[in-house]
């Protein structure tokens, strides 16, 4: 009895002291460091730049506007350049001499036949130099049909002996004509190649005599 009740005084102190352990051991373990939360970066508020496939279309569409201006002055050069031999050779070329102004109208017409000659050479040589990719053969191409066109048209509205008009609506087919035919071959010579798809694998052939490699593909 008395080993008992000198145990008993022990074994309080020791409940005693794991009691009080066990709440700080709970505390400590519920307590979890918490991440400092740092303020996030402003985002920049200025507008974003223009993707490349855009800018590349707004300069694919300067360069075409400044070829086109420039085709336009070099034709206006060649035109004027080739109308004035037109002009001599209508006028060498009338019957009329009976005055100064008897061959004013065939020489009118020589003019603008001249001018409608050279459209298409100057809308060449002007879109050449801004390295355009269009050919000879689509500008005169466009031009005769152009200038067909304006001959034919003019010939089924306007009376008879007022040919001048028909050598204006010539010249005006032949100008725009031109342009027209270039562009296009321009276009056409300007197409990305389209791409080709290579598959090459290696083959195996079991016979009678033994194994054969090989390569098999597509193209």
């Amino acid at each position: 009895m008395n080993v008992v009740a000198a145990r008993f005084p022990w074994m309080l102190s020791l409940l005693f002291s794991l009691s009080s352990l066990a709440p700080g051991r709970v505390l400590a373990a519920s307590e979890v460091p918490s991440e400092e939360i740092l303020p996030s970066p402003s985002r920049n508020t200025s507008p974003e730049e223009p993707a490349p496939e855009s800018r590349s279309a707004a300069l694919e569409a300067l360069h075409t506007s400044a070829r086109i201006l420039v085709e336009l002055g070099a034709m206006s050069a060649t035109s004027l350049s080739l109308a004035l031999p037109g002009y001599f050779v209508g006028n060498g070329s009338c019957q009329n001499h009976s005055g100064i102004g008897a061959c004013l109208d065939e020489a009118a017409a020589g003019a603008l036949v001249g001018a409608a000659v050279g459209a298409p050479i100057g809308v060449m040589w002007g879109a050449r130099l801004l390295g355009g990719k269009g050919t000879w053969g689509g500008t005169l191409l466009g031009a005769g049909v152009g200038a067909g066109t304006g001959t034919v048209t003019s010939l089924l509205f306007v009376k008879k002996g007022d040919f001048l008009i028909v050598y204006t609506a010539a010249l005006a087919g032949s100008i725009l004509g031109s342009l027209v035919g270039y562009e296009v071959s321009h276009s056409i010579h300007s197409r990305p190649p389209d791409p080709t798809e290579v598959h090459v694998q290696p083959l195996v052939a079991v016979g009678q005599g033994g194994m054969t490699l090989g390569l098999g593909g597509s193209f």
